[in-house]
C-alpha cells in the first residue's frame, strides 16, 4: 500500500488595515509569518516542503502602501503599487522606466507583482533592483527607518525588512539615459545581463547585472571609460559569458544615451 500523501497545515491567514497591525503580528510570530504583497512567487512556494510560514499577513488592504505621492525633490512610492502602475507613473519624471520596467516577466505578472514585494526578493536578474540602484533609491521601512537600496540588494541588511515605501530622487534635466537588456530568448526569456546608463557633464554612471551577480554601479567621466572600468571587473561576474553579455548590455545602453544626447 502507497504512502499516504502528506496534508500540509494551513498557515494563519490575517488582512490587517494599518502597519501598526502588521507590526504586532509580526512580533507575535516572531520570523515565522510572510508578508503577503502580489503573492507571484510566494504563493507557489507554499506548496513545496517546508516552504509554509505559521502565518500570512495579506497587505492588500493597507491604503498607504499603495500610494504615489509626488514631493519637491523626489516621488515615494508605496511598496503594494504594482509594476505595471509605477511604470505608467513614473515615466513623467523617468523616461527610461518604460523600456526597463516592460521587461519584467509579462502583463499579467507586472499588473500583479508589486514594487516592494519583487525589491525583497532581491533577485540577481531583477530590472527592479537595476533601475532602482541606478537611481539612488532609498527604502522607508515600516518604522520609519530610511537604507539605501543597495543595503538590501547585496544582503547587508541583517533581517528581512518590511518595507514601506521606495523613495526616489528626481534626476538632472540634462542627463541622458540608455538601458539595454540580452535575454535568453525573445520573449519570456531570462535575463543573462542588463545595462542602465546615465550620461551627464563630465559624469557617467552605469548599473550593471548579470548571472547571479547582484546589480552594482561604476562611475566614469563619459562612456568609453565607463566601459573600460567594467571590462576590468572580472570578479564581479559568475563567469566569462557573464562578463560578455554584461559588456554588450553596458555598449548598448551608453550607446543609447549617446545617441539622446545628439
Amino acid at each position: 500500500m502507497d504512502d499516504p500523501v502528506p496534508v500540509l497545515a494551513a498557515p494563519d491567514y490575517f488582512l490587517p488595515t494599518t502597519i501598526a497591525e502588521v507590526g504586532d503580528l509580526l512580533i507575535h510570530y516572531d520570523g515565522r509569518a510572510r508578508l503577503l504583497a502580489g503573492g507571484q512567487t510566494l504563493i507557489p512556494e507554499l506548496d513545496r516542503p517546508g516552504g509554509a510560514p505559521d502565518a500570512l499577513i495579506d497587505l492588500r488592504r493597507i491604503a498607504e502602501l499603495g500610494r504615489i505621492e509626488w514631493r519637491a525633490d523626489h516621488v515615494e512610492i508605496g511598496a503594494m503599487v504594482t509594476i505595471a502602475a509605477a511604470r505608467a507613473e513614473l515615466a513623467r519624471a523617468f523616461p527610461v522606466v518604460a523600456a526597463c520596467l516592460g521587461h519584467v516577466a509579462n502583463s499579467a505578472v507586472r499588473n500583479r507583482a508589486t514594487l516592494g514585494g519583487s525589491l525583497a526578493l532581491a533577485d540577481p536578474a531583477s530590472e527592479i533592483s537595476t533601475f532602482l540602484l541606478a537611481y539612488d533609491a532609498e527604502v522607508v521601512l515600516a518604522g520609519g527607518e530610511v537604507r539605501p537600496v543597495d543595503r538590501l540588494i547585496t544582503g547587508q541588511a541583517r533581517e528581512p525588512a518590511f518595507i514601506r515605501a521606495i523613495r526616489l530622487p528626481f534626476p538632472a534635466e540634462r542627463e541622458h539615459v540608455g538601458f539595454a537588456e540580452i535575454l535568453r530568448r525573445r520573449s519570456g526569456g531570462r535575463s543573462l545581463a542588463m545595462a542602465l546608463a546615465r550620461l551627464d557633464a563630465g559624469r557617467a554612471r552605469l548599473t550593471v547585472s548579470g548571472g547571479t551577480c547582484q546589480p552594482f554601479r561604476i562611475e566614469a567621466t563619459d562612456g568609453p571609460a565607463l566601459l573600460e572600468t567594467l571590462a576590468a571587473r572580472s570578479p564581479a561576474f559568475d563567469a566569462p559569458s557573464t562578463r560578455s553579455w554584461a559588456l554588450a548590455a553596458a555598449r548598448r545602453a551608453i550607446a543609447t544615451a549617446e545617441d539622446a544626447a545628439c
